[in-house]
């Protein structure tokens, strides 16, 4: 018999796994919500092996590919809509598709993915690469239940609700997780260069996620593409505090950054002891030309080669 996950457990994944993991580890567990209902609920077999590396693999271009639903879902976001703004290449970016080695790795299948979550809640927490994870998500997701309908609740800046499932998806925006507000540090003044700061409380959750206590049986966190010069320049530079007094001496952003996520991961095991938690790490930057708010655009249709990764690994060792 297989044991439970420790839901204590933090997996660190990539976006592109993460669908699969929940599909290969919903059935070992069962969240001890008493808001969950199992009647439904029939455990099915595992279609991957517990030897498979799904990290260890390569992208392979399969012309026969096509997106799992259109331009006309609901949950798009216009700006976010590549299918319906005609984005180039938009055809061979969609044909790509993860091979493992070693072993065979399937399409997410939409109702056998909701069948296993029925009666369950997904949330996720973060800045906009959770929020574009979900737009996806969510597409696909309604191939399986075409009722589905927009939900904000909890906070949630958006998500959705499958009624023939009865399973919620919510997304709730943290950019750096923990409470920030703008302010004006004592003693700041034009003449310092100042035009002001950004007060972090450390040991505090965002508003948008400090009340989802016992709702969600899954959550998927993230923070980092926010914690830089572009997002908060050193004119309004972020200034830590905890318990309600600012840490002396004052933190630089990246020191910050790792008081934050230890004072938040504490905060989350204390508050979800019985929820399946993962960690997702930051995608790589993929702007040509300029960053996202320098005339900066993704010209790529296809993965990195050899020798491209090589020298993006030697370029991030040298920054």
């Amino acid at each position: 018999m297989a044991s439970k996950l420790n839901p204590k457990l933090f997996l660190i994944l990539p976006a592109f796994m993460l669908l699969i993991l929940y599909s290969t580890f919903l059935p070992l567990y069962t969240p001890s919500s008493p808001s969950s209902s199992h009647s439904h609920y029939s455990k099915p077999q595992l279609s991957i092996s517990s030897s498979c590396n799904l990290f260890k693999g390569k992208w392979v271009f399969d012309p026969t590919r096509m997106p799992m639903y259109d331009d006309n879902c609901p949950f798009h976001r216009n700006s976010w809509n590549c299918l319906r703004n005609q984005r180039e290449s938009m055809g061979r970016i969609n044909s790509w598709r993860w091979v493992p080695e070693g072993c065979e790795l399937g399409r997410v299948d939409p109702s056998g993915f909701l069948g296993l979550m029925r009666n369950r809640n997904i949330g996720f927490v973060g800045d906009s690469l959770n929020e574009n994870f979900l737009v996806s998500f969510l597409c696909i997701l309604r191939a399986a239940d075409k009722g589905a309908k927009k939900w904000k609740r909890k906070g949630a800046w958006r998500g959705a609700f499958f009624p023939k499932f009865n399973v919620t998806v919510g997304y709730h925006r943290a950019v750096l997780l923990a409470e920030y507000v703008q302010t004006r540090e004592p003693g700041s003044s034009t003449e310092d260069g100042l035009k002001g700061a950004y007060r972090v409380d450390v040991d505090v959750p965002a508003d948008d996620w400090a009340h989802i206590a016992g709702f969600y049986d899954v959550l998927v966190f993230n923070t980092g593409h926010w914690w830089g010069y572009d997002k908060f320049p050193k004119e309004t530079p972020l200034v830590f505090y905890k318990s309600g007094q600012p840490i002396q001496p004052p933190l630089e952003m990246l020191d910050g950054f790792k008081v934050v996520l230890d004072n938040m991961v504490a905060h989350i095991e204390k508050q979800f002891p019985k929820t399946l938690k993962f960690w997702r790490l930051q995608s790589p930057r993929h702007f040509h030309g300029g960053e996202w708010n320098q005339n900066g655009s993704c010209v790529f249709s296809e993965p990195l080669d050899e020798s491209q990764k090589q020298w993006s690994e030697q370029g991030s060792k040298k920054a």
